[in-house]
């Protein structure tokens, strides 16, 4: 099944009347476009949660695959799903929160497969104000550098992994991804939740997801991301943390700008 003109599509239990009575534990979205090939995969990784603790919900970019068929084949075991015109990726995460009425946010992408057993989070994820995130397992089971716990030193420089991170919901209410950065609008907007002084991260030793590094994230650049990043880190973040690794930057910028000029001219 496929949409005829530009207008939403929809499906799942929601839409059928199919309504929870209780607050799951968490909203695990999913993102797609023209994912027919892995996102089966995905979405049996959340169906095989315990329905109590956990909702699916998946926002298309209008697919021209066959994703929305596999969407129909699987409306009994999602919440809700719709498939219409979007600006990117993080304006469609940020339509799916609009619709999350779990009491934490968990993005999954098409190609990624969640791991962790909700059952045993439960008891963890009991801070409605924290950020909680843990580890991840690329596909080759190779356990990627960035996992582990992060200070603020550490997110200065980047960001942990979205898919191994529980967002609280009111994380959302007054803040969203921003639409501009393209592939980077989760650093951005984990910087945001460290500058809310409502919220604090809190590291789980647990891995949370097989997460694909084919995705565009792991092979684009997100130039207007960058352009601002300083001025991000300003913002939220302690500002003897942006001073000292503005100035680190600065440093190392200009040792490989004097190398290139000691090679050019030897």
């Amino acid at each position: 099944m496929q949409p005829d003109t530009i207008q939403r599509v929809e499906g799942g239990r929601r839409t059928r009347g199919d309504v929870r009575t209780t607050q799951p534990l968490v909203s695990v979205i999913i993102v797609v476009r023209n994912g027919k090939n892995d996102i089966e995969n995905a979405l049996a990784s959340v169906s095989a949660q315990s329905k109590e603790l956990c909702e699916l919900l998946v926002i298309d970019g209008v697919s021209t695959d066959g994703t929305l068929d596999v969407l129909e084949k699987h409306s009994d075991t999602i919440d809700y799903w719709m498939s219409e015109p979007d600006n990117g990726i993080y304006d469609a995460m940020n339509k799916a929160v609009k619709l999350a009425r779990g009491k934490y946010v968990y993005f999954l992408g098409s190609d990624d497969l969640l791991t962790v057993d909700l059952k045993v989070l439960a008891s963890v994820l009991t801070d409605p104000n924290a950020v909680y995130y843990g580890n991840v397992v690329l596909p080759s089971g190779e356990i990627p550098s960035w996992n582990g716990p992060y200070d603020v030193w550490r997110l200065a420089k980047g960001t942990m992994c979205q898919q191994a991170i529980f967002y609280p919901i009111c994380a959302f209410q007054n803040a969203s991804f921003c639409t501009d950065y393209k592939i980077t609008a989760d650093y951005a907007f984990n910087l945001c939740c460290f500058g809310d002084k409502r919220l604090h991260f809190q590291y789980i030793p647990y891995v949370i997801a097989i997460y694909s590094d084919k995705g565009i994230s792991s092979r684009a650049n997100d130039p207007v991301f960058w352009r601002d990043w300083f001025r991000l880190i300003r913002r939220h973040l302690p500002a003897h943390v942006y001073v000292i690794h503005r100035s680190k930057i600065h440093f190392l910028s200009l040792m490989q700008r004097c190398r290139k000029r000691l090679k050019i001219s030897a």
